[in-house]
């Protein structure tokens, strides 16, 4: 999801290794038990949903209702609420169970409500979900490694919130934020940089302008955390 982009790597897990099926599931049943499964053992998290919708004809996955949640001990439950959105949507080509390349062309996540909540230098719950993605990645099928890509990434109507040390540094609303492709390679800062980054240009560029309305900004606290986690930004 980058983002909470860790569920394109998440997806093409499950995918190569779905459970045994029931015979009465569906297969998007069984690829979202088997994605909860995952995220429950592997990451130490809960994944959510209210509908899930797995379109092999598209290659489309149409998720609503969907919520990430971390468990890091020293946040407490809202913070670990990492993301929740209205629809989450997905397209690409990664249903092909031969290929070495599981590539996402799009991921679209709409009405939404990203926390990312840092506890200390480089360490959030954003840090924490893709370290465990990271340590099942790249994905094994048949001796082979599989990796994924996410090529274009957009959040539509998305609020926001970075918290440090407990502390709320800024929220804002955005109609839309673009965030650059990703990849299973990156390491978890460059994960977490793709979505930083354009996030603060962007909060930069509405202050400019004056509008200032959809955000609230503790500055002081901000730019001691940007030059404390990225440096010169």
């Amino acid at each position: 999801m980058n983002k909470f982009l860790w569920l394109g790597g998440v997806l093409a897990l499950a995918m190569s290794g779905c459970a045994e099926a029931v015979p009465e599931q569906t297969l998007s049943e069984r690829v979202a038990q088997q994605l909860t499964e995952r995220v429950d053992k592997n990451y130490d998290a809960d994944f959510s949903y209210s509908a899930f919708e797995l379109n092999t004809l598209t290659a489309e996955l149409l998720a609503t209702d969907v919520g990430v949640k971390t468990r890091v001990p020293q946040l407490d439950a809202g913070l670990n609420q990492l993301l929740w959105a209205e629809q989450v949507r997905l397209n690409g080509d990664w249903l092909t169970q031969q290929q070495q390349h599981l590539r996402l062309e799009r991921a679209q996540i709409s009405n939404a409500q990203l926390t990312i909540a840092y506890y200390g230098e480089g360490q959030s719950n954003l840090h924490d979900l893709i370290d465990k993605v990271q340590a099942q990645l790249p994905v094994q099928r048949a001796s082979e490694e599989v990796f994924w890509s996410v090529d274009e990434v957009t959040l539509e109507d998305v609020v926001v919130n970075l918290f440090d040390q407990g502390k709320p540094v800024l929220s804002v609303k955005l109609k839309r934020l673009e965030l650059p492709p990703v990849h299973s390679q990156q390491t978890s800062q460059e994960w977490v940089d793709s979505v930083l980054g354009p996030l603060l240009e962007q909060l930069m560029q509405q202050a400019i302008r004056g509008n200032t309305e959809t955000m609230t900004v503790d500055t002081r606290e901000l730019m001691r955390f940007v030059w404390r986690e990225m440096g010169a930004f």
